[in-house]
């Protein structure tokens, strides 16, 4: 009778989603299931449920290059989820910290990661932002897609959104070829389009769409913050976790204007696009868009930046001021950052160097702010503060202005077989933590029965908090949240411990030249 019960719900789920592809799914062990496109078929991972590639807008390519993602098409038959998709266009790089595979521009999709299609309650969703710089990066790195993550009971999205010059560029030829478009930020438009489809169709992976945590790192997390005051991301997320960013307190490029050191996205979309040498045309943005993809990435220079911009609509204003003023969405938050964030500038270097940095700071700040620290160590601190940890705190002063539910940490816990090639943790090491991934790392060799609970605290901490709004549970140290009165931040190194206004001086120095930075352009 119970096999004669499942044959028919799923032939009527499988007539029913013909017609309307609804969420219904069939019999967990088939691992098929509908979504508002089509029916898809993943495959079981380590005792998860795994699919990969799945598109959540149309291909960005020919006439929607540099247009907001569309719709896309729906499929007849079942689709094969089981391989990852390309990788969003990017330069490929020596700095790159992965493998590099296949790019196409056709890179709108996502996978997800779920322990039980047809569970009793729905589980808390957790949507992972990539970082990169806005340039390079991908969602389908092993380090992402945790099965171990899913284990804990929810159901995980890692998403590909555009880059560069393809996520990015502003130039006034595209601008005036769909003047009712929003103006770059294509690649946040992405982001937005990628939790639309987590709101429509993850139910049909388990997964609750009124239960959505957004978090990433570097770039991620600023595009979390950036989410996080936009309003056409209203209600598509109910949590967030930002992770080693800097926006929030450092100033965006903007569409028109110039910004401290960067040129408007107009200027620098002009700039990169004369360098391509196009011939003369009436038609510049058609002209553009016949370009291969090749052909765009050969004409990227070092000096060629492409980031969100402020647009007055998808960005409205200067974070800083927005969060200032308490314009972000209201929900729980985490922020923070690393011990040594300025890993990142030592990969990098030039303009974006540890040395750079710190030249911006007047001696005696130096010798009051950072005592008995010299040379290298000195540029890393300043350059850390700089980078990620004033602009948490400032995000953390300001969102527990308005929000009660405020949590920032510190995370100091230098894997055993890192701790005699790096002073301490590098930018993105703490992602593998976080997705309980240690086993992904390519540089560690060994890893310990530390190394394992460390990782197993701080990932349940974020689970605890994608579940409840609230890091705390029984079993993990108490991480008491950050207010006014009391802005606490717990390190999560070594040793487990809250400290109160941490790193204070340093931070409120910081904190108050960035303001001054962006209420001084903001005025001109």
């Amino acid at each position: 009778m119970i096999k004669k019960f499942r044959f028919f719900i799923d032939v009527f789920c499988l007539l029913f989603a013909a017609f309307t592809f609804s969420a219904c799914t069939t019999f967990q062990s088939n691992l098929q299931v509908a979504i508002d496109s089509g029916w898809l078929k993943g495959e079981m991972e380590d005792n998860v449920a795994s699919f990969k590639g799945i598109p959540y807008a149309a291909a960005p390519v020919g006439e929607l290059r540099w247009r907001p993602p569309q719709p896309i098409k729906s499929w007849r038959g079942i689709r094969k989820a089981f391989d990852y998709g390309p990788f969003c266009a990017q330069p490929n790089s020596s700095a790159l910290g992965f493998k590099l595979g296949r790019i196409h521009e056709d890179c709108l999709m996502l996978n997800v990661w779920t322990p039980d299609l047809t569970p009793h309650t729905k589980m808390p969703v957790m949507v992972w932002i990539h970082g990169g710089g806005y340039s390079q990066g991908s969602g389908n790195l092993a380090r992402l897609n945790s099965s171990a993550l899913a284990k804990e009971g929810i159901v995980l999205v890692t998403i590909n959104y555009r880059l560069a010059l393809f996520g990015f560029m502003a130039h006034q030829a595209i601008l005036d070829s769909h003047p009712e478009d929003p103006k770059g930020n294509y690649g946040v438009l992405d982001t937005i389009a990628s939790l639309e489809w987590v709101k429509r169709n993850i139910g049909a992976f388990g997964g609750d769409p009124e239960n959505v945590t957004i978090f990433g790192e570097s770039a991620g997390a600023g595009l979390v913050n950036t989410l996080m005051i936009s309003p056409r991301a209203k209600d598509l997320f109910h949590r967030a976790i930002s992770q080693s960013s800097s926006v929030g307190l450092a100033l965006n490029q903007t569409v028109d204007r110039r910004m401290g050191f960067r040129p408007s996205g107009l200027k620098a979309s002009e700039s990169f696009v004369k360098n391509l040498n196009l011939p003369e045309t009436d038609d510049l943005a058609s002209a553009l868009r016949l370009l291969s993809t090749e052909e765009l990435l050969a004409g990227l220079r070092v000096s060629d930046r492409f980031t969100p911009l402020v647009d007055g609509d998808v960005v409205p204003a200067q974070p800083a001021l927005l969060f200032a003023n308490g314009k972000q969405h209201q929900v729980p938050y985490i922020t923070g950052g690393v011990s040594w964030e300025a890993s990142l500038g030592r990969a990098i270097g030039g303009g974006f160097s540890p040395e750079t940095a710190a030249k911006l700071i007047p001696t005696s700040d130096k010798l009051r702010l950072y005592p008995g620290l010299l040379g290298e160590p000195l540029e890393d601190a300043i350059f850390g503060d700089l980078l990620a940890l004033s602009p948490s705190q400032y995000l953390a002063e300001s969102i527990s202005r308005f929000n009660p539910s405020v949590y920032r940490f510190y995370f100091s816990y230098l894997a055993e077989d890192r701790r005699e090639r790096q002073p301490g943790v590098a930018h993105t090491d703490d992602i593998a933590f976080v997705m309980q991934t240690l086993d992904k790392e390519t540089d560690l060799e060994t890893i310990t029965d530390r190394d394992w609970e460390i990782s197993k605290l701080i990932s349940g901490y974020w689970v605890q908090f994608a579940k409840t709004g609230n890091p705390n549970r029984d079993g993990l140290p108490d991480w008491p949240v950050f207010s006014q009165t009391k802005p606490q931040t717990l390190e999560i190194g070594d040793e487990i411990r809250a400290h109160n206004d941490f790193l204070g001086d340093r931070m409120d120095y910081h904190i108050k030249r960035g303001l001054d930075a962006v209420l001084n352009i903001q005025n001109q």
